[in-house]
């Protein structure tokens, strides 16, 4: 006699599909991860390279100064005429601002900073040395402007300025070599990171595919039999619950797992910000501000998803008041509607059968875009209405936002499509993605009538009752 098997043969199978699945998620993230490294260090090499252009720029310019205030002493010194002295005076004034400059621009570099610090000593040293020749020569001491003619000091102090300016280029051209450098070799791992990413995710399609597709095979061949065909759809739905309940488990473990590390990522950004800022310059924080909004926009995409994928599970068709609804609705967003000094009007509206959570989640969906995408100072208005078309029920709502083109209306019901800014309007772009979900899990259909700055109007048909051979266990897409 056998013994028992520990586990039923679809168990196993759905627990090696659970583990491809996460894996396949995980080999996701790490991707997006890499991506996101890659693109702090390329921000980071083009501020180094707008510095070193700005820096060479302004060492450029402090050499010109030097030489047109040279220039300024000598024309005076031949000719004794106080015109000559222009190009001195206006040098002696600007040079400050020009050193100024190039001292906020090696900020962040110690050696750097001595270097300008000397150079700003050796100038103050020359113009000093100017300023004693030019009095000389206004009180008629020739002899003493020839004695400092003569003199090397004012060459050598010169080339030391030169020197030291040569030295401030070079280093700042290695810095940036060596960060470009850093650039390219995360290229190249985040390439093939890539690489290895869309391989894995290949392999994961294409053992889903190989789970499925014998499933649908067998139902197929015992189409011709109704006894047996009664009998695999038994063993379907037992196995399509038990799917369901691992998706659900999956779901669970995969909001907690990969919320876990971004979780981590927030908090030690916010004990660096608060315990460590002093230590860190501008461009630290703005780095440590960039990582801490990419992780609540993951973490807002985590939770979006697994909102969209639980859409009608949990619930069971029942009589549902869309009146009702639509005030559930607005008591919602009551707080939205005062602060925006919205008009919400509806007509009657029917009683229907359907899901009602996923109902109140329709309607408000549709009235929150309307509430987003207002015209600025301009009051949202909108509309809701209803009408029985035998045994359909078409319901409207319609709103005077900003609208839509209409190329965009073919592409707002796909998962995170934004036709807005992020900086001007929030959201992850995945409401309209739900409504069509929810509007499917009814088996109806969703469209839109817009225009650029005329509004929008959402028509939305769904039958009046709901009916269970075709729905199932009302989950739309599997």
């Amino acid at each position: 006699m056998k013994p028992a098997p520990t586990q039923s043969a679809p168990r196993q199978k759905s627990y090696r599909l659970f583990r491809v699945l996460f894996a396949g998620l995980s080999l996701l993230t790490l991707v997006v991860l890499a991506s996101v490294v890659t693109e702090l260090a390329a921000i980071d090499v083009r501020k180094k390279l707008d510095n070193a252009v700005r820096l060479e720029r302004d060492l450029g310019q402090l050499l010109a100064t030097l030489q047109d205030a040279e220039i300024g002493q000598r024309g005076f010194l031949l000719t004794r005429d106080s015109t000559d002295l222009q190009s001195y005076t206006y040098a002696r004034d600007t040079i400050g601002s020009v050193l100024a400059r190039i001292g906020m621009e090696v900020l962040a570099d110690p050696v750097q900073q001595s270097r300008v610090e000397r150079v700003r000593e050796l100038t103050r040293h020359r113009f000093k040395e100017l300023s004693r020749s030019i009095n000389l020569r206004a009180t008629g001491d020739s002899v003493a402007v020839d004695r400092i003619m003569r003199s090397r000091w004012g060459r050598e102090l010169m080339e030391e300025i030169r020197s030291k300016i040569v030295l401030l280029r070079q280093t700042e051209i290695s810095d940036v070599a060596k960060r470009q450098d850093q650039l390219r070799r995360l290229s190249n791992v985040t390439t093939v990171l890539r690489l290895i990413g869309v391989a894995g995710l290949a392999f994961v399609f294409y053992y889903i595919y190989a789970q499925v597709q014998p499933l649908f095979a067998e139902i197929t061949e015992s189409h011709d039999e109704t006894r047996e065909a009664n009998r695999r759809l038994s063993s379907a739905n037992h196995a399509l619950s038990t799917k369901n309940r691992e998706l659900d488990q999956f779901a669970y473990i995969a909001s907690h797992d990969l919320r876990e590390p971004l979780r981590t990522v927030a908090n030690f950004v916010e004990v660096i910000q608060e315990d460590h800022a002093h230590q860190l310059d501008e461009e630290g924080m703005t780095h440590l501000s960039f990582i801490s909004r990419a992780t609540n926009r993951m973490s807002g995409l985590i939770d979006s998803l697994l909102q969209y994928s639980r859409v009608g599970r949990s619930e069971q068709a029942t009589r549902v008041d869309l009146d009702k609804v639509l005030s559930e609705v607005r008591e919602n967003l009551s707080l939205r509607i005062q602060e925006s000094e919205a008009q919400l009007t509806n007509g009657p509206l029917p009683v229907i059968e359907g899901y009602p959570v996923a109902l109140g989640q329709l309607f408000q969906n549709l009235i929150a875009n309307a509430l987003k995408f207002h015209k600025p100072g301009e009051p949202p208005r909108i509309r809701v209405e209803a009408t029985i078309l035998g045994d359909q029920c078409r319901i409207t709502v319609e709103d005077h936002g900003i609208g839509m083109s209409a190329c965009d209306q073919t592409k707002i019901f796909e998962l995170f499509t934004r036709l807005n800014s992020k900086d001007t309007h929030e959201g992850q772009g995945i409401g309209l993605a739900f409504c069509q979900k929810i509007v499917q899990l009814h088996r109806g259909t969703i469209k839109v009538k817009s225009k650029p700055n005329q509004g929008s109007i959402f028509t939305i048909t769904i039958p009046r009752t709901i009916d269970n051979e075709q729905t199932g266990e009302h989950t739309p897409d599997r």
